[in-house]
């Protein structure tokens, strides 16, 4: 059984899931323990390991984007009783938990990815959005993609996973307080660093990749369409085509900074039925985070975001100042 339980002092909610302490580990001192083969419930021919596929696409080889619910679940798909308390504030954990696996190479990694292939996984993922969105009793839909032991990756194989929940985290409340107005400030952040330039890692024609000025993680990068976008759901087709090229050039410069490097990829969305301005970031686990960051949510970070940018146009070596 899942629940929501809200911090009154902050505002932050706390999903407690019993059903995540059974989940798999392959990492041991962030180091894969095997290397799939038969071990590997994600690979092809394991399907029987998994869940049965909400969705699997098929080619001459087999499939090559398989989906399906999350064995060890953050939310309950079917409602609980919790117990209500008199002054706190909490919540069932319902909603919906799925794993896209991306590719059906074992090895392979999402930096390595063709960008047709890439743009293919964007579409899978845009469909299973739309349909997890729908869900009467999902208010926001987290689609987020672990790479390395240091990024919270448990499963060797390269997947995504996409959870709806019945109620919005606060960061995201946060940016809807502060960044959507009468004037988006997001759109307004856009202008202002392609005209700047010093923060500018790449744009094309429908999306702008960015250092944002207040980067929390070295080496940090948010990808942002150049149109007022209020969901991953709203995006064009040109618009996943030019994320894809995005994230085809980015991220094996992410991956080079150093050998093994974990980073996240997250799909900032809005909570269904309000306005957002939709954007992907990308987050290398460097370092690590400490006491002072835990205590006040205040990060210090030893990479400026114009040298980090300087580092993806290829003017600065990776940690060179």
């Amino acid at each position: 059984m899942s629940e929501f339980r809200k911090n009154p002092f902050t505002g932050e909610w706390t999903v407690y899931a019993q059903k995540r302490k059974n989940r798999p580990y392959e990492f041991r001192w962030q180091k894969a323990v095997h290397k799939g083969g038969d071990s590997c419930p994600f690979c092809v021919g394991h399907e029987e390991r998994t869940t049965p596929a909400l969705f699997q696409n098929e080619t001459e080889q087999g499939w090559n984007i398989r989906v399906f619910p999350n064995m060890y679940p953050v939310v309950d798909e079917k409602e609980q009783n919790i117990e209500s308390d008199p002054f706190y504030e909490n919540a069932a954990g319902i909603g919906h938990h799925e794993v896209i696996v991306d590719t059906p190479v074992h090895e392979e990694s999402i930096d390595q990815f063709t960008e047709t292939h890439m743009r293919l996984v964007l579409d899978v993922l845009r469909q299973r959005y739309e349909l997890m969105r729908a869900e009467k009793e999902t208010a926001y839909v987290q689609i987020f993609k672990n790479c390395g032991a240091e990024a919270g990756m448990s499963i060797r194989h390269s997947h995504w996973q996409m959870i709806g929940i019945p109620v919005v985290p606060r960061r995201i409340q946060i940016m809807l307080e502060k960044g959507i107005g009468e004037e988006c400030l997001f759109c307004r952040s856009i202008d202002a660093d392609i005209t700047n330039k010093k923060r500018l890692v790449y744009e094309n024609e429908s999306m702008a990749a960015i250092t944002p000025y207040g980067s929390r993680y070295p080496y940090e990068v948010w990808i942002m369409p150049k149109n007022h976008r209020d969901s991953f759901g709203s995006l064009r087709k040109e618009e996943l085509r030019d994320l894809a090229d995005m994230l085809c050039r980015i991220l094996p410069k992410m991956a080079s900074l150093r050998e093994n490097t974990g980073y996240n990829l997250c799909f900032m969305d809005g909570p269904k039925g309000m306005d957002f301005h939709w954007h992907l970031e990308i987050l290398p686990r460097i370092g690590g985070f400490a006491g002072f960051e835990h205590a006040t949510d205040c990060y210090i970070n030893p990479i400026t975001p114009e040298t980090a940018a300087a580092y993806y146009r290829g003017e600065k070596k990776p940690f060179e100042e």
